[in-house]
C-alpha cells in the first residue's frame, strides 16, 4: 500500500516537471505598437517533417526561439528580426532569424544550441521603418 502511494506521488512530480517547462511556451510583450509574441522550445519538440521544411537540426542540445510581432494594418511590419541569446558565461551567440509567412501567419525563427536548465537572457531587435526596438528576457531551456 505504501509503495503504491509513493509511486503516485512520484508520477504526480514527474508530470509536474514535465509541465513546467511549458509554463514558459509563449509569452508576449508590448514593443513600439506591436504585439509580439515568443516561444522558446527544445527543437526535438518539432515533427521531424516540420523541422527539415524550416532546416532546423533536431538535437538534444539545440533550441528554436520563434517570434510573431502582431499590428493592426496602418503599421508596417519589421524589415527583420536580429538577436542575441546569452548564457551563464556571458558568451553571445547570435541568433539568426529565418521569416516563414504560411497563409497571412509571418513569423521569424531562430535556432541555437543550448546546455540543459542553463538559465539564457535573450536580446531581441525588431527592425521597424523607425529603426531598432529592443526587448529581452529570460528563460532556462531543458533537454529532457
Amino acid at each position: 500500500m505504501m509503495k503504491l502511494s509513493r509511486n503516485r506521488w512520484v508520477l504526480l512530480a514527474l508530470i509536474g516537471i514535465g509541465l513546467y517547462q511549458y509554463t514558459f511556451a509563449e509569452q508576449s510583450v508590448e514593443v513600439a505598437g506591436y504585439e509580439v509574441h515568443y516561444s522558446v522550445v527544445r527543437s526535438t519538440f518539432l515533427q521531424p517533417e516540420v523541422a527539415a521544411r524550416h532546416d532546423i537540426v533536431r538535437a538534444k542540445n539545440r533550441a528554436v526561439i520563434t517570434i510573431s510581432a502582431l499590428h493592426d494594418d496602418s503599421i508596417p511590419p519589421p524589415t527583420r528580426i536580429t538577436g542575441i541569446v546569452v548564457n551563464l558565461l556571458s558568451q553571445q551567440i547570435p541568433l539568426e532569424f529565418k521569416l516563414v509567412e504560411e497563409g497571412a501567419a509571418r513569423y521569424y525563427l531562430a535556432s541555437f544550441l543550448f546546455t540543459s536548465e542553463e538559465p539564457l537572457t535573450f536580446k531581441v531587435q525588431l527592425h521597424l521603418d523607425d529603426g531598432p526596438h529592443e526587448f529581452s528576457f529570460k528563460q532556462p531551456v531543458y533537454d529532457q
